[in-house]
């Protein structure tokens, strides 16, 4: 009975954008190829790249073309785990979130944000935080393409030159970017 389930099923090896190197992330099993069409695909950073300080990145790839036995990836946008983030926002911090939709060169894509202050601000400093956050986040992705904004995302330098231009107005803690979504 069991063997009837696998019964003309074939695996597919899943590789990551060209962006990773078409790293192997996982295979899969599936009657018709179509099928595989349209999935999406979690993997840790870890995984992907072995660095153990990016351990709270998960990163999401949507399968976009099959060829043979191998279901070829598109980058479909990232997360950071729930853990991570009750670690950085600590008592007497305030936690900042901004959710823009940004416009690339070559596409759309949301991005929600998390910023922690060094002290609890009142709301005034809140909003002048938060909407110096979305215009330095959109001059920044203006100029560069999505796989250059993730490959600088996931080496955390835009975080870095954020957070540093961020600091003429009232000082981060901490800055990250908690969430991207690709827009079609």
């Amino acid at each position: 009975m069991a063997k009837e389930k696998w019964k003309g099923k074939e695996w597919y090896q899943i590789l990551a954008p060209k962006m990773f190197g078409e790293a192997v992330i996982g295979e899969t099993l599936s009657i018709e190829p179509s099928q595989l069409k349209g999935r999406i695909v979690e993997v840790s950073l870890i995984e992907l790249i072995g660095d153990p300080n990016k351990y709270y990145i998960k990163l999401f790839f949507k399968v976009s073309e099959i060829d043979s036995n191998k279901a070829y990836t598109i980058f479909f946008g990232h997360d950071c785990t729930r853990d991570f983030l009750a670690r950085i926002v600590q008592p007497r911090t305030t936690r900042i979130d901004t959710n823009e939709i940004v416009k690339f060169e070559d596409g759309k894509i949301r991005i929600k944000s998390v910023a922690i202050s060094n002290r609890q601000v009142n709301n005034e400093v809140e909003r002048k935080v938060r909407k110096m956050l979305n215009e330095l986040i959109a001059k920044e992705a203006e100029k560069m393409k999505i796989e250059a904004f993730v490959k600088s995302l996931i080496r955390g330098d835009i975080q870095q030159k954020i957070r540093k231009s961020m600091s003429k107005l009232y000082p981060l803690r901490w800055f990250e970017f908690r969430k991207t979504e690709i827009i079609a």
